[in-house]
């Protein structure tokens, strides 16, 4: 699995402008930037100029709206430069649930849904916001790093927090989840 750093890109350096531009700023690059961009403007290059064109749209959507911008902001300085795949891979996984008690397993079979959500967001082959992605990543490293609020070695304790953090993030994501589930089955 590629780091998440590696996958969520930078709309600043996107769009070449500074993390404290205003939202002028923002439009303005965006705009300079579609229209060097658009694939009208590049035949020779059309295939790279669409990909570029959704790139830039995505980054303002983002960055031109408030909300959605601090969002990203909190989830770029969480990503940006560190693997997460030291910590978040198949292996881990799969080893963490099995380590589970035999009550709790039946609840924590939820959390491979979710694994595999967030694998495949960060592998670019499914599509989701990137604060969901941050949320599951939160989460996901909350449940597989043992010096969490309640350490793991605590009998049947250690791990219903770590069920709890999880099963809040699946309730918030639900509409996301169930959207996963049936792109997957398709």
């Amino acid at each position: 699995m590629t780091s998440a750093s590696d996958k969520f890109t930078n709309y600043y350096k996107l769009l070449g402008i500074d993390a404290a531009a205003d939202q002028q700023t923002v439009k303005q690059a965006y705009l300079a930037m579609i229209k060097e961009w658009h694939p009208d403007k590049n035949p020779d290059r059309a295939e790279k100029a669409e990909e570029k064109t959704k790139a830039l749209n995505q980054a303002y959507q983002i960055l031109g709206d408030p909300e959605q911008r601090k969002n990203y902001d909190r989830m770029l300085r969480y990503t940006e430069g560190k693997d997460f795949n030291r910590y978040i891979n198949d292996e881990v996984i799969r080893d963490k649930l099995d380590q589970a008690y035999p009550a709790l397993k039946a609840a924590l079979k939820n959390v491979r849904v979710l694994y595999a959500l967030f694998k495949d967001t960060v592998n670019g082959i499914y599509k989701m916001p990137p604060a969901s992605v941050a949320m599951i990543g939160g989460g996901l490293l909350y449940f597989i790093l043992p010096a969490d609020l309640i350490p793991d070695f605590i009998p049947v304790i250690g791990y219903l927090d770590d069920l709890a953090v999880l099963t809040t993030i699946m309730n918030s994501l639900r509409k996301e989840i169930d959207e996963y589930r049936i792109w997957k089955e398709k």
